[in-house]
């Protein structure tokens, strides 16, 4: 095993206490099938590679023994995400994030609207449709300019959170299913604090590593990914997460395996 840096303290609440849960063998050998893939791209890029799967004792956080470099997750995702997914379920999660923003914006009083990790930009067609003024990120230059094409009524920008100007802000903010893949927790928790205005809201999702559907077989969990996901968290580690940088944080029930929060910025 090469590159990448070993982790010395829990992604989520900071505790040094980690202990190994399984190894990298006994990930792969519990579900070989659904596996392979992730397996086979570590072997071919060392610097992807875990040893161990780590469990945090403070707030159960699960996640690798090392984060990969910034360059060897470039090459991953460069050659695995796919768009053709999204497309062919396009008018179903159109309606979905419908549904979702009919709720959400009245918690607001703001019209501007962030989704982090926006794919082809269906939340952020739909912010539209909603009244907002509604701008999607996305690493993903192909997914970008998909977006861009299907929904040229939004702004899309390619890149993580440092390619927002310097102090702009909104007054929701959703990220969806984006923090299990970050390599530098804390420092993406306080960016996208960042982004959200004095008043505002941000909505975020991640697996539940903590869900009582998953907790007695964690180690067959599909979310149990890497290199894809580097940690998954319960509610406690989202709450450790989030809670130096909001006022108040929700975490709303949930009968599926996921963490779904509302955090409130203070108005000051």
């Amino acid at each position: 095993m090469t590159g990448g840096t070993l982790r010395d303290c829990c992604p989520a609440c900071g505790s040094a206490d980690l202990a190994a849960a399984f190894t990298r063998a006994e990930w792969r050998a519990a579900a070989p099938d659904m596996r392979q893939d992730d397996e086979a791209a570590m072997q071919a890029d060392p610097d992807l590679a875990f040893g161990a799967i780590l469990r945090c004792s403070v707030c159960g956080t699960v996640c690798t023994d090392r984060v990969p470099t910034p360059a060897a997750l470039g090459r991953f995702y460069g050659a695995y995400r796919s768009n053709t997914a999204y497309l062919a379920k396009l008018d179903k999660k159109l309606a979905r994030d419908s549904r979702r923003l009919a709720w959400l914006k009245r918690l607001v009083r703001g019209r501007r609207f962030l989704d982090v990790g926006c794919n082809i930009g269906c939340t952020v067609e739909a912010a539209r449709r909603h009244g907002f003024d509604a701008t999607g990120l996305e690493l993903g230059e192909d997914a970008v300019a998909i977006a861009r094409e299907r929904f040229p009524g939004n702004e899309f920008l390619t890149g993580t959170l440092d390619a927002l100007p310097p102090g702009r802000q909104f007054d929701l903010v959703q990220c969806v299913e984006v923090i299990e893949h970050v390599p530098d927790v804390p420092r993406f928790a306080a960016g996208l604090a960042a982004t959200v205005a004095p008043g505002g809201v941000l909505f975020l999702t991640t697996p539940d590593a903590g869900h009582w559907r998953v907790r007695g077989d964690l180690l067959r969990w599909e979310a149990l990914r890497p290199p894809e996901h580097l940690a998954l968290f319960t509610r406690a580690g989202v709450r450790a997460a989030l809670a130096p940088h909001f006022r108040r944080i929700v975490v709303l029930p949930n009968a599926k395996p996921g963490v779904r929060v509302l955090a409130f910025k203070g108005k000051s």
